[in-house]
């Protein structure tokens, strides 16, 4: 199994509330907080986990699309991504789902058919691709 201290992300909590504190371990360290949401005892320090997943989604689709278009040489001047997750049926009386709400907005002087394109390579963003997948989870207990 890989060793977790290389690249890896942390969070690490008290007993005294939700709030954690998140280090991504990569090229480059960042740490930022992240809480439960006050209606579910959070004190609203941080984004929630759901929040941000959609983040995560948001800005992998909007780093995309940007990269597509630079290549391309399109005029693209802005990206903005909004997701919203939340879980429910597709059809009346269908199983509720994990459904990801997306809008896209590009702002350039794009044509209809360079506008359908960066749609699409939103669509194929490495995060957009995790989620769709079937991941799998291996999780263990350390020992302190």
């Amino acid at each position: 199994m890989p060793t977790m201290n290389d690249r890896s992300t942390i969070a690490t909590t008290n007993a005294d509330s939700y709030t954690s504190i998140v280090t991504v371990k990569g090229e480059v360290q960042h740490q930022f907080l992240t809480d439960a949401h006050p209606s579910e005892g959070g004190l609203g320090k941080g984004a929630t986990p759901h929040e941000l997943l959609e983040a995560a989604l948001a800005g992998c689709k909007t780093i995309t699309v940007q990269m597509y278009a630079r290549r391309k040489g399109w005029p693209l001047e802005s990206v903005t991504v909004r997701v919203r997750h939340d879980q429910r049926a597709l059809e009346e009386g269908g199983p509720k789902r994990h459904v990801f709400d997306v809008e896209i907005e590009l702002t350039g002087d794009l044509s209809g058919e360079q506008r359908q394109r960066l749609h699409e390579i939103a669509g194929r963003c490495p995060v957009h691709r995790i989620v769709e997948s079937e991941p799998v989870f291996v999780s263990r207990l350390v020992d302190v």
